[in-house]
Formats: structure tokens, C-alpha cells, sequence
């Protein structure tokens, strides 16, 4: 069969639907199992997640816009659903600044710069 005319399975539009179900059962099955003993829900989300990401359209726009939103979560989350395009993994994203960023506030419950 030539090349161009042989198709990925990722490819085909029931497997993309069959990966975006399970993705999505995999997040609501995330917090169900997450009081059990053990990192479970910590896993199973964002393997749901990049399911999900990867194979809806509309995801990927959500994930694009919530990105360009904020920036410094989408960096956690390029840093963890490396795509092909990236020759190696990118640079852990600095941790440190980013906590302090999240739960700095004065004393009027507003967020600091």
C-alpha cells in the first residue's frame, strides 16, 4: 500500500472520539478514586487531560485561550504534554516563582504584582 494512502490509527475519527470518552472518564474518575491511599487522581487527571487535548478541536481552543490567559500555567502544562514539534523537553518551569505568585496577597485579600 503506498504511503499516502495508508492512514494512522490516531487518524480515524472513532478512534479520536473512542480517546476523548475515555479521557474524559479518566478526569471524573480522578477525584473519585483521589481519597484513596496513594497518587492515583494525581495521575489519572492529566493522562485525561492530554487524551482529551490531543484529540478534540475544541479543547485545543479552550487550552490555547486559557494559555494566552495565564501564561505561567500554561507553561506547566507545555512542560508536561511535550508535543513532537519540541526536540527535548523543555525547562522545568520555575516552581518557586510561581507558588509565591499564587499565594501572595496583602492584608485585603487582593493579589499582589
Amino acid at each position: 500500500m503506498p504511503a499516502a494512502k495508508r492512514r494512522k490509527l490516531s487518524d480515524n475519527r472513532s478512534f479520536q472520539w473512542l480517546m476523548i470518552v475515555l479521557g474524559w472518564f479518566l478526569m471524573i474518575l480522578a477525584p473519585l478514586i483521589g481519597w484513596l491511599p496513594g497518587p492515583g487522581g494525581l495521575i489519572l487527571f492529566p493522562i485525561g487531560l492530554a487524551l482529551v487535548i490531543k484529540n478534540s478541536l475544541w479543547a485545543k481552543r479552550q487550552f490555547a485561550r486559557a494559555s494566552k490567559r495565564h501564561p505561567e500555567y500554561g507553561e506547566w502544562a507545555n512542560w508536561a504534554m511535550r508535543r513532537k514539534r519540541f526536540k527535548s523537553r523543555p525547562p522545568f518551569p520555575p516552581v518557586k516563582r510561581d507558588l509565591i505568585r499564587i499565594f501572595r496577597r496583602d492584608d485585603f485579600g487582593q493579589k499582589l504584582p
